[in-house]
């Protein structure tokens, strides 16, 4: 009887260790946000405090991709709100973009991740592929 107390005791701590980096890092941002700005993505996220955080990381691929491309890294410069506008989709058709957005503190890094269906219609598509021969 005392043992089956004891493992029981044992896996709760354990459970409860295991969720404590979910709960901390929920905290660690407020908002992460796609919204599609004519033919291109605008990201948005804001966090509810700054220690620690030293940039952050973009990452982004098609739902028929297997990995991930680099977009960019903007540092933090403690103002709580970010954007960043990602005119670097090449227009198609209608495709799921997934987006990765990377927290790096001093010690760790924070993951959370956003996917959009993008529909850019045809004009939308014409000028970013005009775009994209300028680059």
């Amino acid at each position: 009887m005392m043992r089956n107390i004891l493992i029981l005791t044992c896996l709760m701590v354990t459970l409860l260790l295991a969720a404590t980096p979910l709960r901390g890092q929920a905290m660690l941002i407020n908002t992460f946000d796609l919204v599609a700005d004519g033919s291109d993505i605008l990201l948005q996220w804001e966090l509810p405090a700054e220690p620690g955080i030293v940039e952050f990381r973009i990452f982004r691929k098609y739902n028929d991709e297997l990995t991930l491309t680099h977009v960019a890294t903007i540092p933090a410069n403690g103002t709580l709100r970010y954007s960043y506008l990602d005119d670097g989709i090449f227009k198609t058709t209608s495709r799921v973009l997934h987006y990765e957005l990377q927290v790096v503190t001093q010690t760790q890094v924070f993951t959370f991740v956003r996917s959009l269906s993008h529909n850019p219609t045809s004009i939308q598509r014409t000028w970013g592929s005009i775009k994209s021969m300028f680059r």
